[in-house]
């Protein structure tokens, strides 16, 4: 992640335009060449170069990335609806933890004034935070249900929420349009390269490739030779994985699940990193899944909760894994909320190491906010809106296939492993993330405790990062270390 310098701020505004506008680019670049009137070789293959580039970027815009982006217009399927007495819990649960009850409502509304949000748009709200639907034909019950939670916000706001409808629009990520930005078939070409980087680093790591079947090969852009010439074949249908055979003794292997970003590429030295001392024999085992529809990839939409806990499944059947620790990154943790929720997968999971979460407090508007509305000023933001945000793949991940009370873990969950026995949880926040509100999350962690760099409460072990942003303790060796350390001292049985 970048930082907030100038200069990065200079480079990163450049590189959107390149990506962005490639082709535009070169039709300027090629109108000076002619004006300027140079016959030499080299114009005239340059020439040839930026028309070339150009003819190819519009049949890549026309046949591919515009046709994959109409399926951002089709409407989400919304899970099952919750109980009355479900969703009043899940209220009253979120309304226990919510330090500063106008900023939560004001950020859920763009920032908008508290005049302007009135009960027609806390209606509208709720319908879709708690109700999963769009506004119309509500039962009397759903009404008076309705009104008993706008009265609830506006008790807790210390004042009356206005009757009729304010300007306020409110963030309603299913429900809302799903933007995007274009990248041209440069950037592809560029996440082409980097993939086949990180495959050979791995397989040099001592790591095993599971690729998709060959039938599915031709469903990812940009086309990955991997797939069709691996070795072994992932049982799963959609799941590729990285594995490293398990052989230490006394010690878990580790499930992992990546965060948005250029799939493993980014993770590919800590994973080499986590295995015991050189003292021991043996080498910890572990499955890091591929994620590829939130790995800047034009593919297939994300697997529903219930099909990928399937597919995760068969792939520790594999190997016969029935007790591992799950270690995520950044959006991984959403999934991993799926399989620790899981009744055929929770319980094998031992232990749990969450870097950078952002499913837990996921009820506040940051995670939200931050990442799909906030308007990019420093470079790290820009960084975020334009590679992340406005990814096809990512925006329509999260437009359309994200569900938050699905995703939300309390920390009650996460310790909570059936009958008495409890999980060991290490949580690694970073102080200057630009996506989580990591200080109200450390608050809820430690409760009254104070804490600074580390803390252990209630079974959960606290890891702070000073000066850090999103995902930065993968950049530097010192900090990569302490992150692997972690989670091998979290596979000791």
């Amino acid at each position: 992640m970048l930082g907030t310098t100038f200069h990065e701020y200079i480079l990163i505004r450049l590189a959107i335009l390149a990506l962005q506008y490639t082709t535009p680019l070169c039709l300027l670049a090629l109108a000076l060449l002619l004006l300027g009137g140079g016959q030499s070789a080299l114009a005239s293959s340059l020439r040839t170069a930026l028309i070339s580039f150009s003819l190819i970027d519009i049949a890549y815009a026309l046949f591919i990335y515009y046709p994959y982006n109409r399926r951002l217009k089709e409407e989400a399927r919304q899970p099952p609806p919750l109980s009355r007495a479900e969703r009043r819990a899940i209220f009253k649960r979120c309304f226990a933890h919510i330090p500063d009850v106008e900023r939560y409502v004001r950020l859920w509304f763009l920032g908008a004034d508290l005049t302007e949000i009135r009960r027609e748009n806390l209606a509208d709200f709720i319908l879709w935070a708690f109700f999963d639907r769009a506004p119309g034909q509500e039962s009397q019950e759903d009404l008076a249900e309705l009104n008993d939670y706008i009265d609830i916000i506006g008790d807790r706001l210390g004042r009356k929420v206005e009757p009729g409808r304010g300007k306020a629009e409110g963030l309603r990520l299913t429900l809302n349009e799903v933007e995007t930005r274009y990248r041209s078939c440069l950037w592809i070409l560029i996440i082409g390269l980097v993939d086949t980087y990180t495959h050979c680093r791995l397989a040099c790591s001592g790591f095993q490739y599971y690729a998709q079947p060959r039938s599915t090969a031709f469903s990812v852009v940009p086309l990955r030779l991997q797939s069709l010439f691996a070795r072994h074949r992932s049982r799963s249908r959609e799941l590729a994985y990285w594995y490293r055979p398990h052989t230490a003794k006394g010690k878990l292997p580790v499930v992992f699940l990546h965060g948005i970003g250029i799939g493993l590429y980014t993770y590919v030295p800590w994973l080499a990193k986590m295995k015991p001392p050189v003292n021991e024999d043996g080498q910890i085992g572990v499955i890091a899944l591929e994620l590829l529809p939130v790995s800047f990839r034009l593919t297939k939409a994300p697997l529903e909760k219930l099909e990928f806990l399937s597919q995760v499944e068969e792939i520790l059947e594999t190997h016969g894994w029935d007790r591992f620790v799950l270690a995520t990154h950044s959006y991984g943790s959403f999934l991993g909320t799926h399989m620790i929720k899981s009744k055929t997968i929770g319980y094998r999971i031992e232990s749990v190491v969450l870097i950078d979460p952002v499913s837990i407090m996921l009820h506040l508007p940051d995670v939200a906010f931050n990442f799909t509305r906030r308007k990019p000023r420093k470079a790290n933001e820009w960084q975020l809106w334009y590679f992340a945000s406005m990814d096809p793949g990512v925006a329509h991940a999260l437009g359309r296939h994200f569900f938050w009370k699905e995703n939300i873990i309390w920390k009650e969950e996460l310790l909570a492993r059936g009958g008495s026995k409890q999980r060991r949880v290490a949580v690694c926040l970073s102080e200057r993330d630009l996506i989580v509100d990591t200080i109200t999350i450390a608050e809820y962690l430690a409760g009254e405790e104070d804490w600074e760099r580390h803390l252990m409460k209630d079974g959960i072990e606290v890891f702070w990062s000073p000066g850090l942003d999103h995902a930065q303790v993968f950049e530097k060796k010192a900090d990569e270390d302490r992150m692997a350390s972690v989670v091998t001292r979290y596979c000791i049985e």
